[in-house]
């Protein structure tokens, strides 16, 4: 297209393409550099996508600020619609990090401040930019600028979008984008922590195949191993599953202040919901325990063999008992009938037992999960009213009662559903569990994570 005209912008050359189109350099009739970006032919037939994206042109207008390129002239009406955005000079967050490697402490401390004032002035507007990635960070003399806002958002619902083209780019989708939620300006918080991972040199969901990526993104803990130890608590905070536990952009600016000025660097960040407001203050004193890393404890392997090996031996027997020795004995239809009924229960068990190693409970600072990898039902802190750690001969048991108002959800398995004291509660067999790799052990990890939020916790005698 070099030579050509788009609108009154005369093309140059092509900076690049992505799945939504193509970004030009181009010139004004006053020689004025601008970036024009051209949707591509597919969108520009469904007319749902023409009337978005005249919405976000309008919307991405009013955003200001240091760190974002302005829109500066938009046809939704073209053969295929363009905008063209201020030309930032610079290479962009991906190349900088491809051919002089990952950026250091200080760099990636003004990358945060210079995102986060971004995206405070673009979720200002009401827009929400869906696809931060370092492809669209431009590296300027004056500092970084975010490009391409008010472009993914026209394209959700369209056609297309039907047809399996992914909003976003994987490795960078929040868990809300990926399983087709709702999406709020949490997202974006989301993808400035993976961009943060990718600037110091790693990749916060691994390789591969984009449906790995977006899988890990939903259901897998964030590698942030690359990011330096000071920036760790900010990295994971972001990099939350849940919308409302990541920080806000006013948030993450008023962390940086603070490692700035007089006050120690912050260890963790407030759970507010990403909104406007200022960040809550700590009203006691004595500060929460720190956050503990996700733990997961599986069934014993040895006691699980122990159980199969007992179970399958008990089922055997008592059918073998009933089909052997019922004739002779000459049992009564009932009794036959009873013998029976028990031996399908056996039966049941057993089968049972030779499923629980794919189950396994998770532990971690949202709440409690059980279930499989890909299936996970959690039951978040919040909801639970109190704990208590029943210490036994044999076994230890996990008692967990629901808050005041609160109902505990039924997608945990059923085994686990008791009624003590007239009231329904989840019982969980921790001395059947061992943990796996470094985790520490489950009586510990839940006296840690009930302390730092706030949960009683009673611990009954040995008997």
């Amino acid at each position: 297209m070099d030579g050509t005209r788009i609108g009154d912008y005369v093309v140059e050359r092509e900076l690049g393409s992505g799945g939504m189109g193509s970004v030009y350099l181009g010139r004004s009739r006053s020689g004025r550099a601008v970036a024009i970006k051209v949707i591509r032919a597919e969108y520009a037939t469904d007319p749902q996508f023409r009337d978005r994206f005249r919405k976000e042109v309008e919307a991405a207008r009013r955003v200001g600020g240091f760190h974002t390129a302005a829109v500066v002239d938009a046809d939704p009406d073209a053969a295929q619609p363009w905008m063209a955005s201020a030309y930032i000079k610079g290479p962009t967050l991906a190349s900088q990090v491809d051919l002089h490697g990952p950026l250091e402490e200080a760099r990636l401390w003004v990358l945060v401040a210079a995102l986060a004032e971004a995206l405070q002035a673009i979720h200002s507007c009401g827009l929400v930019h869906r696809d931060l990635k370092p492809g669209n960070i431009v590296l300027a003399e004056d500092g970084p600028r975010v490009l391409d806002f008010g472009i993914a958002r026209a394209a959700e619902g369209t056609r297309l979008t039907y047809d399996g083209a992914a909003i976003g780019t994987p490795g960078f989708i929040s868990p809300e984008q990926a399983r087709g939620l709702p999406v709020s300006g949490a997202c974006d918080v989301f993808a400035l922590g993976a961009v943060l991972v990718a600037a110091a040199g790693g990749s916060a969901f691994g390789g591969g195949q984009p449906y790995s990526l977006l899988y890990r993104a939903v259901h897998e803990e964030a590698d942030v191993s690359a990011v330096p130890d000071a920036l760790r608590p900010i990295t994971r905070a972001c990099l939350r599953k849940e919308p409302e536990l990541r920080p806000s952009p006013r948030q993450l600016l008023d962390l940086c202040d603070t490692r700035n000025g007089s006050a120690p660097a912050p260890t963790a960040v407030d759970h507010a919901a990403p909104t406007a407001r200022a960040p809550r203050r700590p009203t006691s004193a004595s500060p929460s325990p720190a956050a503990p890393p996700p733990a997961l404890y599986r069934h014993d392997p040895r006691l699980r063999r122990r159980l199969v090996l007992c179970n399958g031996l008990l089922t055997l027997g008592l059918l073998a008992a009933v089909v052997l020795f019922g004739p002779v004995l000459k049992l009564s239809d009932p009794i036959a009938a009873v013998c029976g009924f028990a031996a399908a229960l056996m039966l049941m068990r057993f089968i049972g037992l030779l499923g629980t190693a794919r189950d396994g409970l998770m532990v971690h600072d949202l709440g409690l999960g059980v279930g499989r990898p890909k299936e996970v039902a959690v039951l978040r802190w919040p909801d639970i009213g109190s704990l208590e750690l029943d210490v036994r001969a044999r076994e230890t048991l996990l008692i967990v009662r629901p808050g005041k108002g609160r109902s505990l959800p039924r997608s945990f398995n059923h085994p686990m559903w008791v009624r003590i004291d007239g009231k329904r509660v989840i019982r969980i067999r921790a001395s059947l569990l061992a943990p796996v790799g470094t985790a520490p052990a489950l009586s510990d990890m839940v006296r840690v994570c009930a302390a730092r939020h706030g949960i009683p916790l009673a611990e009954a005698r040995p008997r």
